[in-house]
């Protein structure tokens, strides 16, 4: 059953995609269209885990966190804990987040991916105290060990929000994320800090 499945998924898409280059070729002249066989090889070859996924290893695990959120000039600090692990053969790292703190515990879940096609880091995230999700992508620099990713979600009340997190990994053990609010203006204005240290409950 699955394996059908799967035969029809790979059609759908080598159909889908001899479509599209079939539809370019009839606007402006390009490179002769590739076989079947190419199409399916070229599928196989990107749907594979590259390089770029190799760092989700080290996220793998259980951390204890330190959360500080700003609203207002001081801000409120939470102790909580997050578990990692890896899904689809390395494709994707899944982090579930739990707040203990009293006055607003929550729970959330992040899935984050490295999209071979869009040549970026994809994320998203939803929580216990949303209906929506935050969708973000990026980028990553090996020589500083820090993923930059841009995020857009919906709020309730203010509509369409834009953010920055910047997460940098100190040591195998230590991971600091910080989030920025993006204002209208351009400006960048802190809203949270998380601090992961390996070896959570």
């Amino acid at each position: 059953m699955f394996k059908k499945v799967a035969m029809y998924l790979v059609a759908a898409l080598v159909g889908a995609g001899l479509f599209a280059a079939a539809s370019a070729m009839s606007e402006e002249p390009q490179q002769p269209p590739m076989s079947m066989e190419e199409m399916m090889k070229k599928y196989a070859e990107l749907s594979k885990p590259g390089p770029e996924h190799a760092q989700f290893q080290n996220c793998v695990g259980k951390w204890k966190t330190e959360t500080k959120m700003w609203m207002g000039p001081e801000p409120t600090v939470s102790a909580g804990t997050s578990e990692m692990e890896l899904m689809f053969g390395g494709r994707f790292v899944k982090e579930q987040f739990h707040c203990l703190s009293a006055e607003m515990p929550f729970d959330g879940v992040s899935i984050t991916g490295y999209d071979k096609a869009k040549k970026k880091y994809v994320s998203i995230w939803f929580d216990s105290l949303s209906t929506g999700f935050m969708v973000s992508e990026g980028t990553y620099d090996a020589t500083t060990k820090t993923m930059t990713m841009f995020g857009e979600s919906v709020d309730p009340l203010m509509g369409p929000v834009k953010s920055k997190s910047v997460i940098r990994e100190v040591s195998k053990d230590k991971t600091v994320m910080e989030m920025f609010m993006l204002l209208p203006g351009g400006q960048e204005q802190k809203s949270m800090e998380i601090t992961y240290t390996r070896g959570g409950a």
